[in-house]
């Protein structure tokens, strides 16, 4: 799973590029805040609880001449730091833990990307409703709730600097109407500049910590294909709204042959990963069934030597569909059987 400050970070990039209000229309309170956050420069404490994960971090945004910026910190647990800039993430982790970058909503910065034709789309999977006003970080602000229309995402509820449309306050709700994650300012301040030394990439020790670095994809886009370059896996039903909308290979770790391969599907908000590979050395160790971690789902599956990973921060009913439904495009490499040596065909 993802480390924590991913998660804190990337929901907090979410967040801090998205939600605002000032229009009685939630709607047009959404639009604004599209432009505003993204446009704000601003820094402060935030708090992150997802689970029985709790986290604090400072957060520096800016943007300048057409570039936004964003650096966090971890002020509790392990040392740990987000740098974005513009659609560029780079992870600061300790050297021995066990990260991927590639959530799935949280790759969270797809909220950032909320313009108008996207808010009509999204109209179609979810609804939006005014929740009235309310104060966080001494500031007064306005409540969204993003409603989803069925059992396929999750929905958010958002409070909104009035002043500013900076989002101060960000949950993600669960079908049962429980808090399944939420970053919240407590101190935010509006300078009018942040020096450039606030945004350079960290010098770390390479022996304790290592730096991890990825270009955030846009969800407008659709990944070009050739026949002789297309993607392993295919999906026989997804659903409702949900499309391919990023596509990357990558070398398997510690050394091992092959490659990798990410998919990433989203509806324009919610968004899931699937990952798929051969497995040509301990199949029977591979990743089965299904798993949850706070809001993340998980489910893995093998089929002949293709082991199947499918992660997302939206409900199981979306997750299984997805899982149930995707199918290599190539033919499965089967492992031979242990009593004839040889390789069968299916």
């Amino acid at each position: 799973m993802m480390a924590r400050l991913f998660r804190a970070g990337a929901t907090a990039a979410w967040a801090a590029a998205v939600f605002s209000a000032h229009a009685a229309d939630p709607s047009d309170t959404l639009v604004r805040a599209g432009d505003s956050a993204r446009n704000t420069t601003y820094q402060g404490v935030i708090l992150y609880r997802g689970d029985d994960e709790f986290d604090v971090l400072k957060v520096q945004h800016r943007f300048k001449d057409g570039s936004e910026r964003e650096h966090l910190v971890a002020l509790t647990g392990e040392p740990r730091q987000l740098l974005r800039i513009d659609n560029r993430l780079i992870c600061v982790l300790p050297k021995d833990r066990m990260v991927s970058i590639d959530r799935p909503a949280g790759m969270k910065n797809f909220l950032a990307q909320l313009k108008p034709e996207r808010l009509r789309q999204l109209s179609q999977w979810y609804e939006f409703r005014d929740q009235g006003s309310g104060r966080i970080a001494g500031r007064d602000c306005n409540g969204v709730a993003v409603m989803p229309r069925d059992q396929f995402r999750y929905g958010y509820e958002i409070w909104a600097d009035k002043e500013t449309g900076l989002p101060l306050k960000v949950s993600l709700v669960g079908q049962q109407g429980e808090v399944l994650e939420q970053v919240m300012f407590t101190e935010v301040s509006f300078p009018a500049a942040i020096e450039d030394a606030a945004f350079e990439e960290p010098e770390v020790d390479a022996s304790k910590f290592r730096t991890i670095a990825q270009e955030l994809p846009s969800l407008d886009a659709t990944p070009a294909t050739t026949d002789e370059d297309r993607p392993q896996v295919s999906f026989e039903k997804l659903p409702p709204g949900y499309r391919v909308v990023a596509r990357e290979q990558r070398p398997l770790p510690q050394g091992q042959e092959g490659k990798v391969e990410h998919l990433l599907l989203s509806d324009g908000l919610s968004a899931v990963s699937v990952f798929s590979a051969i497995e040509h050395h301990a199949p029977e160790k591979a990743f089965r069934g299904v798993s949850r971690v706070g809001p993340v789902e998980a489910y893995g599956r093998m089929m002949g030597s293709f082991h199947i990973t499918i992660v997302g921060e939206v409900p199981s009913q979306a997750i299984r569909m997805i899982g149930d439904g995707v199918r290599p495009v190539f033919p499965i490499e089967v492992p031979p059987a242990a009593n004839d040596g040889g390789a069968r065909a299916q």
